[in-house]
């Protein structure tokens, strides 16, 4: 861009970008982020690698993810991935959608400039095309029984289509069944209420067909002694949030021994304290202890004659899964341990997973909380196994808190462009225009998806429009893209469906990030100064050479200058 100085008005490090070239610059911007991304997207989009400043990698096809790592520096392309990534927490779905979505939007807001046709009239044209959009959603969406698993099932099995899980896990492991069973258990399906932080998520390296759900929690951590057993059936268990090891005193405390007794008092005192604090707990009926805090040697050899096993310095987060799971209540006072407050798992025991041990904790009666083992021989693969697990209980979720759902294969979005184009005629001035610009650049949406399952953009937008024109008036057909057997053709609803939230939000997003974007007209910039440093008296400048125009390492008296640092 032409960047303008203003003599005398503006400091000499302030440019201004004009009008003309700020608003250019935003919409190229917009659609170089979309660009990016847009090959990802559906069952045969490709993944995208991420390689930061450790040379960590990342591997992925998840829109939120993938501009989540991204470090932009234009306020647009800030703008667009803050949108897409209020989809992904909103609805936990649509993020390469919502990309494309606002990216088309920006491209059309080019050609509608270019048509002469006012930034204002196209922002409110975009507000009508979404008024439009969001009622003929109401229109075309069913309602399904929120309880329903096999209309679950689908969805999880929609979302799920071409991900790395899928691909790297043969078929003789439904993860979808496991997932819709995690789901399921820990929702309050009177309430139409669920807590996503219910479904503890353990990943380990291994064979992805290892995936497994327990009915209960998995602790990261081993049995703490070898004296103790590896299993127990039937496990009461215990949760501490205090130690069973002396603790050293938070003050200087000094203590007066004036002789050998006093001495052997003072050591057996130790062993005598920690002994009684273990026969509350075998007095108890506990046979599991899992604490939050230490479990010094003594405590457990006393534990492990008792047949107890311990499991010290587990995470909070952890107990909380285990009070969820089994039923436990952390322990208040060991003085007084209450019945109530044992928890309940059939069996307990140590496994070797991954060449990591274990403690998984199973078989919980009616467990609120449960816990889904990842496996995968790429750590790579299981931050990626993770996010597509997410994805699925996030939609699983949209659907049992409002359980209408739509077709997939971007017949929602051919659906809406074609009746949008047929209401904009009713909307008098050049709204007109940008209505139709929104069609088409909903229109994107199954476009994208032909394009990434190999088929022809301009043959497929062609067969598109004319299965809608053919289409009998007052008939809903749902015409998109088959990615199997790369044709358009009609969805059934037992093939391909999403939930209703998640399209709508797309198309709100989208709308609202555009319009945003369209309102600004103008850039000033502050030159950024990269050669900043700070003098021994306080002072802190910057130099556009590097500083070389004056001394920096001077003496002042015997003191030498700082260090500067030039990042």
């Amino acid at each position: 861009p032409n960047w303008v100085k203003y003599p005398g008005l503006l400091n000499h490090d302030i440019a201004r970008v004009g009008i003309e070239e700020s608003r250019k610059l935003n919409l190229i911007v917009g659609g170089m982020v979309t660009d990016a991304i847009k090959t990802s997207f559906g069952p045969r989009g490709m993944e995208k690698v991420f390689i930061d400043i450790l040379g960590e990698d990342t591997i992925t096809k998840h829109g939120g993810a993938f501009l989540r790592k991204i470090d932009v520096n234009h306020p647009v392309a800030k703008a667009i991935i803050e949108g897409v990534n209020t989809v992904d927490t909103h609805v936990g779905d649509g993020t390469i959608s919502a990309a494309i979505l606002i990216g088309m939007l920006l491209k059309k807001s080019q050609e509608l400039l270019k048509m002469g046709i006012s930034p204002t009239t196209i922002i409110k044209g975009y507000e009508k095309s979404l008024e439009f959009a969001l009622d003929i959603l109401d229109e075309i969406k069913k309602e399904e029984r929120f309880t329903d698993k096999k209309i679950m099932h689908s969805l999880a099995t929609s979302c799920l289509a071409g991900k790395a899980v899928t691909s790297l896990v043969s078929d003789d492991i439904s993860i979808t069944n496991l997932i819709v069973d995690a789901v399921c258990s820990v929702t309050n399906f009177q309430k139409k209420e669920i807590d996503i932080d219910d479904i503890k998520i353990e990943e380990k390296a291994g064979n992805a067909n290892s995936i497994q759900l327990v009915w209960g929690a998995i602790i990261d951590k081993t049995i703490d002694n070898s004296a103790m057993p590896r299993s127990i059936e039937n496990a009461k268990i215990l949760l501490l949030n205090e130690p069973l090891e002396i603790m050293r005193t938070k003050t200087d405390d000094q203590i007066e021994i004036n002789s050998p007794e006093q001495m052997t008092l003072f050591l057996n005192q130790e062993t005598i304290d920690i002994h009684a604090k273990i026969k509350k707990i075998v007095n108890s009926g506990a046979n599991v202890v899992i604490s939050r805090k230490g479990i010094n040697s003594i405590a457990q050899e006393y534990l492990a004659k008792a047949g107890i096993i311990s499991m010290r310095r587990v995470k909070m987060n952890d107990l909380f899964w285990i009070e969820k799971s089994t039923g436990a209540k952390i322990c208040k006072n060991l003085e007084d341990i209450f019945k109530e407050e044992l928890g309940f798992a059939k069996k307990v025991y140590e496994k070797n997973v991954g060449g990591d041990k274990m403690v998984f904790i199973e078989g919980c009666r009616n467990p609120k909380s449960v816990t889904i083992l990842l496996r995968c021989n790429s750590k790579r693969y299981l931050d990626e196994f993770h996010r597509d697990a997410l994805n699925v209980i996030y939609v699983l979720r949209n659907f049992i808190e409002n359980s209408f759902i739509v077709r997939g294969g971007g017949s929602t979005e051919a659906i809406i462009a074609n009746k949008i184009r047929d209401q904009s005629t009713t909307v008098v001035g050049r709204e007109q225009i940008v209505i139709e610009k929104f069609a088409d650049a909903i229109e994107e949406i199954p476009i994208t998806l032909a394009r990434n399952v190999g088929m022809d953009p301009i043959d497929t937008l062609t067969q598109l429009r004319s299965k809608y024109a053919n289409c009998p008036k007052g008939i809903l057909k749902w015409y998109g893209i088959d990615s199997e057997k790369r044709k358009v053709s009609e969805i059934f609803s037992n093939e391909v469906i999403e939930t209703l939230v998640v399209k709508q939000q797309i198309i709100k997003t989208g709308i609202e990030v555009t319009n945003m974007i369209l309102k600004v007209d103008d850039i000033f910039m502050k030159d950024e100064i990269d050669n900043t440093h700070c003098h021994i008296d306080g002072v802190v400048h910057a130099h556009h050479d590097g500083g070389k125009a004056h001394d920096h390492f001077e003496q002042e008296g015997l003191e030498q200058r700082q260090m500067h640092h030039y990042y």
